[in-house]
């Protein structure tokens, strides 16, 4: 395909690696261009034959392949770069995708995927596609998988919303999942299918404990063993490669809808639906609908040289569209004369780009500038909020100009108040800003979204932990204008919702360098990573911060990098994180850290059954408690970095014995409630009221642990008031035997339905096992059985030691009797990082 290197000249082409920036790459990219003598006109025509022979119907403009050598991009397509670089030297393809994906973070970054529910709001001036609806919907369609192919803007989102919705007016579906893979987002890195999966389960109920145990390949078989028969209907918009796609078609029964780019091949039982630009009649009703009937008919002929003119693609046809209907002074022979003037003085015969132009340059200032400005937003949505903040404005005024964009098809909406761009048009706003922004501009306009990113997290983290607000980093200087969050439960779902912006945004920062946003955002979204468990946005936000020049941010980012991998179970990996937190505390002399890690990291080393390494460990850390308590202003301290005593509660439970844990522990709340600890303050009278129990003394266990309710009832800390429900019941059943089993049936009732909300799988598991208990108490065995018998499934899908003593007991005995009062399950403690 390519000439090796230009006649003469022996030596090696070019390497990519070692890059460190993007423009650092796209230099590289000129350097191997150079040395293969190629222009960029032949690069261009090469990357088209090339495409053209794999099936790829989407050509490149010239234009497009031109600015892969220009610098001043954050971010290239990944395709075309390696499209790029294999026609300038055979098999570069793969090292240069490779190489981009280390510069960018792709690694990162493709693990922060947003799985709906449902699909995007439906589209009432749906136009066109008749025959390809009707292919979707009839009753004897393919029920497998279809692809829907096409170059870009072509309209197959647009026509996999518009179906999806038919469907679920037409049929049952137990489940819908609609994900976006990035396949050829300019912005973002592909989604990493393992990561997808894991979305893919969590809306299926499983827990994100469960789903960390499990590796990519465990997690496709158990995404298609629960997904058989339940008649679900998957969507993966924008998907790359055969490869991305195969790991995440369901189980039989299931309807799968695949939009790509590429003709994929390799799926078993697809179907293929390509599709064209529009017909002319097409074109033609699109017009009519969007640009008003009477002005279309009045002049047809006319009307029919427009969509000529953009080549009857529908995003172009879509932005002439609405163009034609704002100008209401126009004749279509205006519109029609300034497109074809327009187009002898573009450099490419690009449709799209035209189009776009054409309505950009129609827009107010105002809209304009907007436009631009949303390019430097490196999230794939975008709301009224971060608008105002990226263009200095107030969140009225931005709401007023996305709905113009949106109104003009320069924006799409997915949800009601959200917006994104289409892949194409992103490129042209990211084309406009570069030309027509100043850097500093564009830089200050990032900066402002960076800042109300600090401010409206903050905000959002104040409703949902409450009790930590002063623990959390100070998000640094500006007043922008933000969401007020009324409750625990709206701030979780901005929070949710924001998610795949505020990381992008992080990394982002971290690749332009000389800021310490990562670190604060780290600081700030710590608590919510960790409930929510979202473990792979918590490992690729406090790794960026584990960069972080500052030794004190760097250590805490560290240690709490350490217990992302802790509950990921990647115990080698926790411990040498713990260790290099250790290590950097002990520099700065901060106890209060050293003291933390010390005791998450015996956490660590006894799970890796390191039992007298775990002691020192937890010894020293609360030799270290013990020191600051005693000390002037020690108390103070010892709540800087979050809950330091939740391990030392385990510690106290297993190592010593039933008289030192209490004692212990009476020290630890005394020092929790000094400092304001309420998270460790809940933890230790729940550990203490367990301790209790198990000794007999069941009116003192019963008050501590209603006394722990109190505090995290009032603290909004709900995975804690789990298990401490579930403790209640526990405590009133072997206190009072089937006297009190209706009150304890009623706690663990109440527990496996607020675990089941959480996803705390454990806790669901431990309230429908002690659910059974009080069954069996009741002379209620049926109903004993079935509880047990759902108890040993969530057991077993957890791994745990609970799971074989079940099955022991049921093999022995199909309704075994209740544990003696020494012997139910101890509390499962909140970790804490």
């Amino acid at each position: 395909m390519t000439s090796s290197a230009r006649d003469g000249d022996d030596g090696a082409p070019p390497e990519p690696d070692g890059a460190r920036t993007v423009d650092d790459l796209v230099c590289r990219l000129r350097e191997l261009r150079a040395w293969a003598g190629v222009s960029e006109r032949e690069v261009h025509r090469r990357v088209g034959r090339a495409r053209a022979a794999r099936g790829v119907p989407e050509t490149p403009a010239y234009d497009t392949v031109h600015r892969c050598f220009r610098p001043g991009r954050r971010r290239l397509d990944a395709d075309l770069l390696a499209d790029v670089a294999e026609a300038l030297v055979d098999g570069g393809a793969a090292r240069w995708r490779a190489a981009y994906a280390r510069v960018v973070g792709a690694s990162a970054g493709a693990g922060v995927v947003t799985v709906a529910g449902a699909p995007p709001d439906d589209l009432p001036g749906f136009t066109g596609r008749a025959a390809e609806l009707e292919a979707l919907l009839a009753p004897g369609a393919d029920p497998r998988v279809t692809v829907v192919e096409g170059m870009a803007g072509v309209g197959k989102t647009t026509l996999a919303v518009r179906a999806v919705h038919l469907l679920l007016r037409r049929e049952r579906y137990g489940a819908v999942l609609w994900v976006n893979l990035h396949g050829h987002a300019p912005d973002l890195p592909p989604a990493a299918p393992e990561a997808v999966l894991e979305g893919f389960l969590r809306r299926l109920g499983m827990s994100a404990d469960r789903i960390r145990l499990l590796n990519g390949a465990d997690r496709a078989r158990e995404f298609r063993r629960r997904t058989a028969g339940l008649r679900a209907l998957v969507v993966l918009d924008d998907a790359g490669p055969a490869a991305q796609v195969a790991p995440l078609l369901p189980g039989e029964g299931c309807r799968t809808l695949v939009t790509s780019r590429h003709r994929l091949t390799g799926l078993t039982g697809a179907a293929r639906l390509p599709l064209e630009v529009f017909s002319p009649r097409e074109s033609l009703d699109l017009l009519r609908r969007t640009a008003g009937a009477e002005r279309v008919d009045a002049d047809p002929a006319t009307a029919a040289l427009i969509a000529d003119s953009v080549g009857h693609l529908p995003l172009a046809l879509g932005v002439v569209a609405s163009r034609v209907k704002e100008r209401f002074g126009w004749t279509l022979a205006d519109h029609l004369e300034l497109l074809t003037g327009h187009r002898t003085r573009l450099r490419c015969e690009d449709s799209v780009e035209l189009a776009l132009r054409l309505s950009y340059e129609s827009l107010t200032p105002d809209c304009r500038r907007l436009f631009r400005l949303l390019a430097c937003h490196p999230g794939p949505e975008v709301d009224p909020w971060a608008a105002a903040a990226l263009t200095g404005t107030d969140r009225a005024t931005a709401a007023t100009g996305l709905a113009t964009l949106h109104a003009a098809h320069l924006l799409r909406q997915p949800a009601p108040h959200r917006y994104e761009f289409h892949d194409l048009v992103r490129v042209y706003a990211t084309a406009r800003a570069h030309e027509q922004e100043p850097a500093h501009a564009r830089r200050a306009a990032f900066d402002r979204l960076l800042s109300y990113h600090r401010h409206a997290a903050a905000r959002a983290m104040d409703a949902f932990a409450p009790y930590e607000r002063h623990r959390r980093p100070a998000p640094g200087p500006g007043r922008p204008e933000l969401p007020a969050p009324p409750d625990r439960r709206a701030a979780a779902a901005w929070l949710e919702s924001e998610l795949d912006g505020l990381i992008a945004a992080a990394v982002a920062a971290a690749e332009r360098g000389g800021t310490d946003h990562p670190g604060v955002l780290s600081g700030l979204l710590a608590r919510y990573l960790d409930t929510a468990g979202h473990y792979p946005e918590a490992e690729a936000l406090h790794g960026l911060a584990a960069r972080d020049p500052d030794p004190a941010t760097r250590a805490v980012a560290l240690a709490r990098l350490g217990a992302v991998h802790w509950r990921l179970g990647r115990y080698p990996r926790a411990a040498a994180s713990f260790g290099e937190a250790l290590t950097g505390f002990r520099a700065l002399g901060d106890r209060v850290g050293e003291g933390w890690v010390l005791g998450n990291l015996g956490e660590v080393l006894q799970h890796q059954g390191r039992y007298p390494e775990a002691r020192d460990h937890y010894n020293a850390a609360l030799a270290i408690a013990r020191e600051l308590a005693a000390a002037d202003g020690g108390r103070e301290r010892l709540g800087a970095h979050g809950v330091l005593y939740e391990p030392l509660g385990r510690y106290v439970k297993r190592f010593v014995t039933d008289a030192e844990a209490l004692a212990m522990n009476r020290e630890v709340l005394a020092i929790a409630r000094t400092v304001g600890d309420r998270v460790s303050e809940a933890n230790v009278l729940g550990s203490m009221g367990s301790i209790q129990r198990r000794t007999g003394r069941y009116p003192a266990a019963m008050a501590a642990i209603r006394r722990a309710l109190d505090v995290v009832r009032e603290i909004g800390h709900h995975s804690a008031e789990v298990a401490l429900l579930n403790e209640l019941g526990t405590a009133r059943r072997v206190s009072g035997g089937a006297a009190r089993a209706r009150e304890a049936l009623e706690c663990h009732r109440l527990a496996a339905d607020r675990a089941a909300e959480l996803g705390d799988r454990y806790e669901q598991a431990r309230a429908l096992e002690e659910t059974g208990h009080c069954h069996r108490l009741l002379a209620e065995p049926g109903a004993a059985r079935a509880a047990w018998r759902r108890a040993l499934e969530l057991f077993g899908e957890l791994g745990t030691p609970e799971a074989a003593e079940l099955a022991a007991r049921l093999a022995d005995d199909p309704a075994p009797a209740c544990r003696p009062p020494g012997e139910g399950p101890a509390a499962q403690e909140t970790y804490s990082q």
